[in-house]
């Protein structure tokens, strides 16, 4: 695990910053200078996270991933680069074959690789179901550790948390708990958005009240940019291999519209003119609402600034404590408001 906190404050003081933001620059243009959409991104990213002035940002050159290469040589900044370029990548519609290229070229400069190159990959040469298909056995491994870490550490024959009785009590109890209680917001959080609260016949409990959980500490509603942010927000805390794959699955879901959340199972194939915007026939995706990508932004910004990691501790140990005081500890500051999604809960 890399110290997201620690490692965040390098970026924003690494001389270097101007040159990722160049480098950005140059991996989403194919002759467009990129799309409005990810020049949207990409500029809230460049004021937002690297504190670069408007005006310095506007007169910006951008440079070649070869030269980026050169310069930037810091693992967690090499790292940080490709996510933000594989987001940046996410937001073309339809996708590019040059920009992959440009994007594959990056990575193999920089000396990296794994799982969410590969599913970028898939987006151009497979069907959606097949990119669909591999995608959930890539994302399946990490699930085990983004599960609720509560409870006798006992394991089903598919490898997952096993939670007994004493643990769907608990969730049951959340409704009767102190108002301004983590259990009593984590049941609000439920009730406000017409969902049930999770019990053995949910599918995989343990990681949806781990993540739900997330959900009510870090303030974001379960909207699509919502989705997003807190994807961000727990990237830049703790910037696990995890973390990562599950703020991509955001991305696939609300941004690409390659999949989306299944009911008889994990996640369903969308298809080729699937989107999660109706009518849009894959065109657009979640980062062109309003306020959006000063949203993400904003989240990446957020989680660095939380000093320790908190998505995967034992909330339901903690669910009778104040959720102010839980948010103090972890100093999560309020999140930009005033946005026109209503996806902020603070």
């Amino acid at each position: 695990m890399l110290n997201s906190r620690k490692e965040t404050k390098k970026v924003l003081n690494n001389p270097h910053r101007h040159s990722l933001v160049a480098g950005l620059k140059d991996l989403i243009d194919c002759g467009d200078q990129g799309t409005q959409e990810q020049i949207s991104v990409l500029k809230a990213i460049a004021l937002g996270i690297f504190k670069i002035p408007l005006e310095t940002y506007n007169n910006l050159q951008s440079v070649s991933q070869h030269q980026l290469a050169k310069t930037v040589d810091e693992p967690f900044l090499r790292r940080r680069y490709i996510q933000l370029a594989i987001m940046l990548e996410l937001c073309r519609h339809p996708k590019s074959q040059q920009q992959l290229s440009k994007l594959e070229s990056a990575a193999e400069l920089l000396g990296l690789k794994g799982d969410a190159l590969t599913v970028c990959r898939n987006m151009i040469d497979s069907s959606a179901l097949e990119a669909t298909t591999d995608y959930i056995r890539r994302y399946e491994q990490y699930f085990l550790a983004l599960q609720e870490q509560h409870g006798p550490e006992t394991f089903n024959h598919e490898g997952s948390r096993q939670y007994d009785d004493l643990f769907f009590q608990t969730l049951d109890s959340f409704s009767s708990m102190s108002p301004g209680s983590l259990g009593r917001e984590f049941f609000n959080f439920y009730e406000r958005n017409g969902m049930r609260l999770p019990s053995r016949t949910s599918i995989n409990p343990g990681y949806y009240v781990c993540h739900d959980m997330n959900h009510v500490i870090a303030g974001y509603e379960p909207t699509g940019i919502g989705e997003i942010c807190l994807g961000a927000f727990k990237l830049s805390m703790n910037d696990s291999d995890a973390n990562w794959m599950a703020s991509m699955t955001n991305f696939l879901i609300h941004e690409a519209g390659v999949f989306k959340p299944g009911h008889s199972a994990q996640y369903e194939p969308v298809g080729a003119d699937g989107d999660p915007f109706d009518g849009l026939k894959g065109q657009r995706g979640v980062m062109t609402l309003k306020g959006a990508p000063e949203m993400l932004a904003d989240a990446l910004e957020r989680g660095s600034q939380c000093p320790m990691d908190f998505s995967t501790m034992d909330h339901i140990e903690m669910a009778t404590i104040p959720l102010k005081e839980i948010r103090e500890k972890y100093n999560v500051v309020p999140p930009i408001m005033g946005l026109a999604d209503a996806s902020i809960r603070w």
